[in-house]
């Protein structure tokens, strides 16, 4: 076995490689008359993946900075209407406390990562603090552990850079929108440097009474040995916000309704409280340590703690009788009430990661590896407030109300997870031609489910939620496999053919197995579903990858991601998920980026989904039925034209196909729920003023088109898509 010195200062490259091209761009920045603009991603921030996106054998999504900031983003919900083939939700029963979505067809809750290491919290995320955002798809447990059935999600936020910078841009809008954001960067010594971001934002909602959003946000890094073989870095996050949310429209769900949104219902009623909150308070701290070996190995170790507190009361909207105020799911009743949905969350996080790169030859065969080990700890703990009707409204013109009822206490609720795994990751290159990828993963998740009363509950004068304190434990290793075949046809042009498996354990946040927000006094955690078996998941994938003319890259797949072990929700609360569910989601995908012309920017994808239940012994009924959030059509294009060196000219298009909540699993409880399709159009213009000052324009949904964009896994509650709005910004380098 020859070690081969080529492969091994690739590895270091690679590692330190995302530095690099975030370097050169802030140099890009102060060339004079120059303003560099980059709509394409070249390659992973994870060392994980040791070859750029181009020879990589899966469709993954790359959002650069630039075309974010073009955009103006300011959540991920707004990051993601980019990507075809996610879909987002409004919750299960209860509202979201945070980011909630589906990456072809799969929960993808539990599937956000920050700089690789996983981000648990319920929140919803803010990008003022992130480089890019990359977006794998398909199982991708062999690289990232349980979960990640559809794929993943990961936030590469700001590291310090070799360079003294600073960017400001103020923002502000119809309907208050106000933001203002600054990126300072400064070199404090040779080899130190400090970045800090900070963010302040305020708005209402486009189209909606009553909601509005407020939050600020503090991040900075610190690098020490910056560019040296010897490096660390340290970086804190801190994000505050007080909103009053909005749970969004109810609808027809009820045995034998229509399955949609009632007729005549305002797409601008508000069905929540005036004093219904959601306080959110974030804070992060990572650090990481790199060492590049004089023998050419690289070793990275990465340490990420976290902690999420969510205080809020969202109200949900349902149908209730006239007078008596009793939940009826009808809509022919004329009345509507605000279901409060209490939370008092605090999400914990540690995870502790070990990277080490190296390369060696055996025969012709040049491999570049990855070895690498990790363990975490993760604990959800809700002291829930009951569920409880607000005061009665109409439901086609609800009244501004406040709630002035009380809240009952319910139980404590924890689940915890302590989680260990050891993974080994292989490109291994025969010749010019042909390359194979390999990784393999084992994992070791131990989850924990408790209940217990509040020990002040009786001497309140309340009723326990229970008689008796509830705790189960569960133990599951796993085995997770990724394949892919690389055959370059050009330098520019590769076809591929991977596979893939993830894996799921049970009790995450089903609602029938952990209750983590409100609820009645009878959702319990449950034995039987809290064991429920792991849910297993395969794809596979052929694709082809081709880089044109100026740097436009052009990705194509069909993919086929299937089970015979897997999970439906419960049909009510109280009852006991469905195991063994076999179904399959077959789909096809395009993504177009980077520059069609040195003046003509492009951002486009399109995916085709088509899924179906095939086998449910517990649910017979569910056969047939396509799977909630997948829709059949959706297609994305952003882009942009420099008409002078100054003037650029651009906008985009969104178009998703209807789609429906979860799959209905008998004939005598709610009907499934589908929302319409939807095309929303944007308009962008930006003027330089100089190299360093321009203004932006962004018009946002230019015809107003009224639409469904989140819809419960239940069905009880769609939240629309913001209406139009216009935002100008002003952006200053200095």
């Amino acid at each position: 076995m020859q070690h081969s010195p080529k492969p091994i200062a690739l590895a270091v490259a690679l590692a330190l490689g995302s530095l690099a091209n975030a370097n050169a761009q802030e140099n890009a920045q102060t060339l004079p008359d120059v303003d560099v603009i980059d709509f394409r991603g070249e390659q992973m921030d994870s060392i994980k993946y040791t070859r750029p996106l181009q020879e990589t054998p899966r469709i993954i999504t790359v959002l650069p900075q630039d075309l974010l900031e073009e955009q103006n983003v300011t959540s991920l919900n707004e990051a993601l209407r980019n990507i075809p083939g996610i879909s987002l939700q409004a919750g299960e029963g209860n509202p979201p406390g945070g980011d909630q979505l589906k990456i072809r067809g799969f929960n993808a809750r539990d599937d956000i990562n920050v700089n690789g290491m996983r981000d648990i919290g319920n929140y919803f995320r803010d990008p003022f603090f992130i480089e890019q955002l990359e977006v794998v798809k398909g199982p991708n447990s062999a690289f990232s552990g349980r979960g990640s059935a559809g794929g993943t999600i990961n936030f590469v936020t700001k590291q310090p850079l070799g360079i003294d910078f600073n960017r400001a841009e103020v923002s502000v809008g119809t309907d208050n929108f106000f933001r203002t954001t600054l990126d300072m960067n400064r070199v404090l010594d040779e080899d130190e440097a400090l970045r800090i971001n900070l963010m302040k934002h305020s708005a209402d909602l486009p189209g909606r009474n009553t909601a509005e959003e407020d939050r600020y946000g503090v991040y900075a890094a610190y690098t020490w040995g910056l560019n040296k073989p010897t490096s660390i870095t340290a970086d804190v996050l801190h994000i505050k916000t007080n909103d009053i949310p909005d749970a969004g429209l109810p609808f027809d769900r009820r045995n034998g309704g229509t399955g949609r949104l009632p007729d005549g219902i305002n797409f601008d009623n508000f069905y929540g409280h005036t004093n219904d909150y959601k306080d959110i308070e974030v804070n992060q701290i990572g650090l990481a340590v790199q060492h590049a070996l004089a023998s050419g190995q690289v070793i990275r170790n990465q340490t990420r703690f976290a902690q999420v507190g969510n205080d809020s009361i969202t109200s949900s909207p349902r149908f209730v009788d006239n007078g008596t105020g009793v939940g009826n799911n009808n809509p022919a009743s004329g009345f509507a009430v605000g279901n409060l949905k209490p939370r008092d969350q605090v999400d914990t996080s540690f995870r502790n990661q070990t990277d080490l790169l190296f390369s060696l030859n055996t025969g012709s065969i040049q491999h570049d590896m990855v070895a690498g080990f990790d363990f975490g700890f993760y604990e959800y703990e809700n002291r829930r407030r009951l569920d409880t009707n607000g005061p009665v409204t109409s439901l086609f013109n609800p009244a501004e109300r406040e709630f002035t009822g009380t809240l009952a206490y319910g139980g404590i609720h924890r689940f915890e997870t302590e989680e260990m795994g050891l993974y080994l990751l292989d490109t291994m290159k025969f010749n010019e031609k042909w390359e194979l990828n390999a990784g393999i993963r084992y994992d070791k998740v131990k989850a924990f489910a408790n209940e217990e009363d509040r020990q002040n509950s009786t001497a309140a004068g309340l009723t326990p939620q229970q008689a008796e304190n509830r705790s189960f434990m569960r133990e599951d290793t796993e085995t997770s496999y990724s394949l892919g075949l690389v055959h370059k046809l050009t330098p520019k042009h590769a076809l591929y053919a991977s596979y893939g498996t993830a894996f799921n354990i049970s009790g995450n946040f089903d609602r029938n197995q952990i209750q983590l927000a409100g609820g009645s006094m009878n959702d319990r955690v449950a034995g039987n579903t809290f064991d429920t078996p792991t849910e297993k998941i395969q794809a596979y994938e052929l694709g082809s990858k081709m880089t044109i003319g100026e740097g436009l890259d052009i990705n194509a797949a069909v993919f086929r991601t299937e089970t015979d072990e897997g999970r439906l929700p419960a049909p009510a609360a109280g009852g006991v998920t469905t195991p063994n569910v076999e179904y399959y989601i077959d789909g096809f995908e395009v993504l177009v980026a980077g520059q069609v012309s040195k003046a003509w920017k492009l951002y486009s994808g399109y995916t085709y989904l088509e899924s179906e239940v095939t086998s449910a012994p517990t649910s017979p009924f569910s056969v047939g039925q396509e799977l909630g959030g997948t829709p059949k059509h959706s297609f994305n294009i952003f882009t942009t034209y420099d008409i002078t060196p100054k003037i650029t000219l651009g906008g985009g298009l969104q178009y998703v196909d209807e789609q429906t909540s979860g799959v209905q699993p008998d004939t005598t409880g709610n009907v499934k729920v589908t929302i319409p399709s939807y095309t929303v159009v944007d308009l962008y213009t930006t003027y330089k003023f100089t190299k360093d000052v321009q203004v932006r324009l962004n018009l946002y949904n230019v015809f107003d088109e009224r639409y469904i964009s989140q819809l419960a896994e239940g069905g009880g509650q769609g939240i629309p898509g913001e209406g139009r709005q216009l935002i100008a910004t002003l952006r200053y380098d200095f």
